[in-house]
């Protein structure tokens, strides 16, 4: 049973097409990891404009899986982004983001042997 993210949304949107919806898991599981450093490097860098872009492609993936708390706390990474923000207001947020992310991920490939 999956805890960390919600199947539901993304088996809607394919039409429960099991190819469809393995394909758009193996995407998540394998550029997540990629997004999520990029997101910290551009946190730590103040690269707003990386930190943007890299929510924004890791946002689909979040919506699809529904996960709701993570989609909160992209869109306050991202507010921060707008704000220009201080690194210290956001790192807590993002470490729990990151560790949500994480544990979808690591369910994902457990649950589908990725």
């Amino acid at each position: 049973m999956a805890l960390h993210y919600d199947l539901g949304p993304i088996l809607q949107t394919y039409n429960d097409d099991q190819a469809l919806v393995k394909a758009g898991l193996v995407v998540f599981v394998e550029e997540s990891k990629d997004w999520l450093k990029r997101i910290k490097k551009g946190i730590n860098d103040k690269d707003y404009n990386c930190v943007a872009d890299s929510t924004t492609l890791l946002m689909p993936s979040l919506e699809f899986l529904g996960m709701e708390q993570a989609i909160e706390e992209a869109l306050a990474i991202d507010q921060w982004v707008k704000e220009q923000g201080k690194t210290k207001a956001i790192k807590e947020t993002f470490k729990i983001f990151k560790e949500r992310v994480k544990c979808a991920r690591k369910e994902i490939k457990k649950d589908f042997s990725l």
